[in-house]
């Protein structure tokens, strides 16, 4: 934690009300801070100049006059402490070192294989911070501790992965990786699903400006979603990031792995899309991908891709159901939150524009009937960094909490 915010004081929450607000609005002069705090100026004044004692603030130059003197700005100092982003996936993992302002000073990848256990990943994680503290000349002291974004189920308490679905790896039941890494170096470690730490990075690094109410959809293998309100993650009594897969779209439906039927699983990820694919060239639908040659049992997402771009009309009628079904279950949620934004992310959307352009479509189209609400959709701006950007972020907000 900040040492000038170690307390919880009167004094000391009015000093975090005051650098939260320099964070998200800065540079920023201090008539404007006495505006959103509501608080006194000479106490806005003495509050100001204790942070810049403290190196939390810098001055960052004069703002436009309205008429005399041009007033100072502020801004916190990103390089008084660090973090450290985890994101851990079914098909990667990641590591990225930020300063304060989540701009990413180095970074580390590893693709998740059948032999991505628990211990190798820990290792693994365990070794690269190291070097990238290293690397970069930061000492571990100045790190406020390490946020980790995961498949989950799994238990924000106590800080363990549970039990997620469709691991290339076995041995992922109940891995305490907080504790783990807590103990080995020392510094705080939160766990949270990735869904909820990538709408918390998109916020935290740009949105929030914006918008105080957005949803995060991640479509993949899975389908996981993160809900904010009002600035803050919405977050229920257990682990339940991949309920958005199990909407049901369509009562009369196909059998989702679950055991019930008309799933958003069962339409919407990539697994379905192949598997649909497969069983369309198995019954003789004309296709680009028979033409190539490819095996009808083993056809890979990115042929799938591929093929789309290339207008191949099977892979094309997929993909629109596909959609199709994930713009039903993007309006049902809209009607029911009503966010100011919707994020979407993961493969499906990162790689197939069509995807995309008929996902949003169709949602507008079912929410036809409220023409004044303003729909904004969004592919993010951190792309495949937003669930482990939102990690690190999830610990320095709990520094300010």
């Amino acid at each position: 934690m900040i040492p000038l915010f170690k307390d919880s004081s009167q004094k000391i929450n009015n000093l975090k009300q005051l650098y939260s607000l320099i964070h998200k609005h800065g540079p920023i002069t201090k008539g404007s801070l006495v505006e959103l705090s509501g608080l006194k100026q000479s106490t806005c004044a003495r509050l100001i100049e204790e942070l810049l004692e403290e190196d939390a603030i810098l001055e960052s130059g004069l703002a436009e006059s309205s008429g005399g003197r041009k007033p100072l700005t502020y801004q916190i100092n990103p390089r008084l402490f660090y973090l450290i982003g985890i994101d851990i996936s079914r098909i990667y993992s990641k590591i990225l070192l930020m300063d304060l302002d989540l701009s990413v000073l180095g970074e580390a990848r590893m693709s998740m294989r059948e032999n991505s256990t628990p211990e190798l990943t820990i290792d693994w994680i365990q070794a690269e911070v190291t070097r990238l503290l290293e690397k970069h000349q930061i000492p571990l002291s100045s790190v406020l501790g390490l946020g980790i974004g995961a498949v989950g189920p799994l238990n924000r308490e106590t800080g363990m992965i549970t039990n997620p679905s469709n691991f290339p790896s076995i041995g992922w039941r109940n891995v305490p990786i907080c504790q783990i890494l807590g103990d080995y170096f020392d510094r705080p470690v939160l766990l949270d699903n990735g869904a909820n730490t990538a709408v918390l990075g998109e916020y935290r690094y740009g949105f929030w400006t914006e918008a105080d109410s957005m949803v995060y959809n991640i479509t993949g293998v899975g389908i996981r979603c993160g809900t904010l309100a009002n600035g803050q993650v919405i977050r229920g009594p257990v682990d339940m990031e991949g309920a958005y897969g199990h909407m049901t779209v369509d009562i009369h439906g196909k059998k989702c792995t679950c055991g019930r039927y008309g799933c958003l699983n069962a339409y919407s990820t990539t697994l379905a899309i192949q598997e649909e694919v497969m069983q369309r060239l198995k019954r003789g639908h004309p296709s680009l991908l028979r033409n190539k040659g490819l095996d009808v049992e083993h056809i890979e997402f990115t042929e799938i891709c591929a093929a789309v771009k290339e207008q191949d009309p099977l892979c094309c009628e997929v993909v629109h159901e596909a959609a199709y079904y994930y713009g039903i279950g993007l309006a049902n949620m809209m009607v029911l939150l009503h966010p100011n934004l919707v994020v979407l992310g993961g493969a499906l959307v990162t790689e197939m524009d069509y995807f995309y352009d008929v996902t949003t479509q169709t949602a507008k189209e079912k929410l036809g009937f409220y023409p004044d609400y303003p729909i904004h959709f969004s592919r993010g701006r951190l792309g495949e960094n937003a669930i482990a950007v939102g990690a690190g972020s999830m610990v320095f907000e709990s520094c300010l909490r």
